[in-house]
């Protein structure tokens, strides 16, 4: 489909109404990150909003349901076995580019590991790497299918590729506030984790992009995002407790923020992809200039 000005301003108002709504408990127990279950459980269930977001400009728009798949990427593309090794290489890669900034973050001298035991190690990065990662598939699910699925191709169209993917970043990375503001991800910045964890979206948004552009589909996306997720506890576990890490600087701080800068620009420049074509779609127009919950 092809947007229409009101169609992004619902997107937007569901998918960040709805965070806010799901994602409230820590602000409404006055916790914050020491909310617990209250906290996790909000982070979890906001990721189906931006899906929500998508549903409803569907519902307003009166498109065919049928359209949904095809339109935001929910198949494999036109060419489904390269969609699937790169789903695989997602999978994979992910946990490795964290690794790789852990490790960098080492050598600059911002993260000091502690390992347990080997068989401990290799257990829970085992489970993090499946069990994890699969649960966390429909959750990335809800996220992709709003981002990449939906925003990130009808942003392209109008700002261009770079264009696009930046702004796509910038309001993946906004949308996060219900968590950020209290600190998530940055706790030394308090509010300003919010702005901090732009540096973070926007370069792996470019990657996650350039997946959905080179495939049609937003399963490697959706694997490659389940997979950080499910990864990510690990290296809070493996910090060193006597050396306690800047998440600023460490991991998916600075140094985070460069080595997915340089993969994006490796990918666009060796792999280059074209926007994703959004198309006319047969619909019943509105009663009303604005949409109706009724």
């Amino acid at each position: 489909m092809i947007a229409r000005r009101n169609d992004f301003a619902l997107f937007l108002l569901v998918a960040f109404g709805a965070a806010w709504v799901l994602a409230c408990g820590p602000w409404l127990d006055g916790q914050g990150l020491q909310s617990g279950l209250w906290l996790h459980t909000g982070a979890a269930m906001m990721m189906f909003a931006p899906a929500l977001g998508v549903l409803a400009v569907w519902r307003y728009r009166r498109l065919p349901w049928s359209a949904l798949f095809s339109q935001n990427g929910l198949r494999l593309g036109a060419r489904p076995r390269r969609t699937a090794w790169l789903t695989v290489l997602a999978w994979l890669g992910a946990p490795l580019f964290l690794w790789a900034a852990f490790g960098l973050s080492v050598l600059f001298g911002v993260y000091v590991f502690d390992f347990p035991s080997p068989a401990i190690v290799a257990a829970v990065v085992v489970d993090a790497v499946t069990v994890s990662t699969l649960g966390t598939v429909p959750f990335a699910l809800g996220e992709e299918l709003g981002w990449r699925g939906w925003l990130m191709p009808q942003l392209t169209g109008r700002l261009g590729i770079t264009g696009g993917i930046i702004a796509t970043g910038v309001i993946w990375a906004l949308w996060h506030a219900p968590l950020t503001l209290l600190g998530y991800n940055y706790p030394n910045l308090g509010a300003w984790a919010a702005v901090a964890f732009i540096g973070f979206c926007v370069p792996l948004g470019a990657i996650l992009g350039w997946l959905r552009m080179y495939t049609g589909s937003i399963w490697p996306c959706v694997v490659a995002h389940a997979a950080i997720n499910g990864s990510a506890m690990l290296f809070g576990l493996f910090n060193s407790p006597a050396h306690e890490a800047n998440p600023l600087f460490a991991g998916c701080g600075f140094v985070g923020w460069g080595v997915l800068t340089v993969i994006a620009a490796v990918l666009f420049t060796w792999f280059p992809v074209h926007r994703v074509a959004v198309r006319s779609e047969t619909f019943a127009a509105p009663a009303n200039s604005w949409p109706s919950f009724g």
